[in-house]
């Protein structure tokens, strides 16, 4: 079991007025690890949002304004892509749903402070994939694989479309048609989650807010290796703090995972915020999702590679680290 005690980063996130007394060595540490964990802009969102942006060094402001800067530019560049993508698919009554980070800024959750986004994500129902297709490269997308062996990957195995950019804007679109590849064995419902999406304040659709976390969990915990994914995880930590607000979100959160068959993803994201961000969550909740939880050896093994990994100074170091990845990547796959 990890000691996230004695993480910088981790404490900082947990707490960011322990940011005014930090030592030298120790924002070297924290800022060290923060660049590499893509958390940097968040830092910055969160002294300013406290107001102690100028009680922090001189060099420490100037390295967060620069965040900050890149950070606001990133969104800027999200929205405009959403826009573009309006535009594209102006006229036609096709339900889009905005996916990751481009939903969560189009929601104007917490997790977008700071956030860095490189591409867009969007979902349409498979039987309308082409001619989605064809209104983006109508409009100007291009593909970014040409190849006959990418491009029969992508449309047999993936789950998207090959990934498209415009050449003028240099934004990566991903169009999907469902959260998961083909081959997976974890299979939700996705008619289902399409179904029950709303409008999002721009006037996109996004999922509902319990599809909307469990697409984020299922994402690293399914879908991923997991490697250097800190913040994967605190964007989930943010979720079930925001969304928690509402009782009703916590009520219909295990059932909505069994009904989608994402119940020990969920598990694995309820147990490691918990665990390393100090997660606020109901012990009903834990209880309700506690039978969908692994065996003692399997959890025993997460709860040695997941820290180890999803942080490069949380857990293991060396070969135990090595070990760590590769055993995760192989989980993946």
């Amino acid at each position: 079991m990890p000691h996230t005690d004695s993480n910088i980063l981790i404490n900082v996130l947990r707490n960011p007025n322990l940011m005014t007394g930090l030592s030298t060595y120790e924002w070297n540490e924290c800022l060290r690890e923060a660049k590499i964990a893509g958390l940097a802009g968040r830092l910055a969102a969160d002294a300013i949002y406290l107001d102690i942006i100028e009680q922090l060094p001189l060099k420490v402001q100037n390295t967060f304004q620069s965040n900050t800067y890149k950070s606001q530019s990133s969104t800027r560049k999200i929205k405009w892509e959403i826009n573009r993508v309006r535009r594209a698919m102006q006229g036609n009554d096709e339900k889009l749903i905005l996916l990751k980070g481009g939903a969560y800024i189009a929601e104007e959750l917490k997790c977008t402070q700071g956030r860095v986004s490189v591409d867009l994500d969007v979902l349409v129902a498979k039987n309308r994939i082409d001619f989605a297709e064809e209104k983006f490269l109508a409009a100007g997308w291009e593909h970014q694989v040409e190849n006959d062996y990418d491009q029969k990957y992508y449309r047999e195995y993936a789950h998207e479309l090959p990934p498209m950019v415009h050449p003028e804007r240099y934004i990566s679109i991903d169009v999907y048609y469902t959260i998961l590849p083909m081959t997976s064995r974890v299979k939700p419902d996705i008619q289902k989650m399409i179904k029950d999406s709303v409008i999002s304040l721009d006037g996109f659709y996004v999922f509902s807010k319990v599809d909307m976390l469990l697409h984020n969990v299922v994402h690293l915990f399914q879908d991923e290796e997991i490697r250097s994914s800190l913040r994967n995880l605190l964007e989930q930590h943010d979720m079930f703090t925001e969304f928690g607000q509402n009782e009703t979100f916590w009520q219909s959160l295990v059932p909505r995972a069994v009904e989608l068959g994402l119940t020990r993803s969920l598990y694995y994201s309820l147990h490691f915020t918990k665990l390393i961000f100090q997660t606020d969550i109901p012990e009903n909740v834990m209880t309700e999702i506690a039978p969908y939880g692994p065996g003692a050896l399997t959890m025993g093994l997460m709860n040695w590679m997941v820290p180890a990994v999803i942080s490069t100074t949380l857990g293991a170091g060396g070969l135990n680290r090595w070990i760590c990845q590769n055993g995760l990547y192989m989980r993946s796959h």
